[in-house]
């Protein structure tokens, strides 16, 4: 565990979403799963949007399971629901990849820090 400082939150912050970000991560930290709290924290937040991912794709599979209903006004609300909930799985995709990019930078500096000062293999 490189970070030992976890942040206290004040009352009625606990139901905060960094607050249960923070809660999660150092779950992950204490059990080992995670090496550092920034670590710890982009893991958490992963899962999360991985969840909205899979939650998304199951409405948009129920979705398109229903077909036209033969109502002019709720097959366009449903088309335009589809393209929104198309919209919100690729935007998260893309949070995902981008957030995957920059755990390989960090997990990339950290090593080339612990190399140059003679604490890496």
């Amino acid at each position: 565990m490189t970070e030992g400082i976890v942040p206290l939150r004040r009352r009625g912050e606990e139901a905060s979403h960094i607050a249960r970000i923070d809660i999660a991560a150092v779950e992950l930290l204490a059990s080992g799963e995670a090496t550092s709290l920034q670590e710890a924290r982009a893991e958490v937040i992963l899962r999360n949007l991985r969840a909205q991912r899979d939650q998304m794709s199951s409405l948009l599979a129920d979705l398109r399971g229903r077909g036209l209903t033969g109502d002019a006004q709720i097959d366009e609300v449903n088309a335009s629901l589809n393209a929104a909930i198309n919209q919100g799985i690729v935007q998260i995709d893309l949070f995902i990849a981008q957030a995957r990019v920059l755990m390989t930078a960090a997990q990339q500096h950290k090593f080339e820090w612990s190399r140059t000062a003679g604490f890496a293999p």
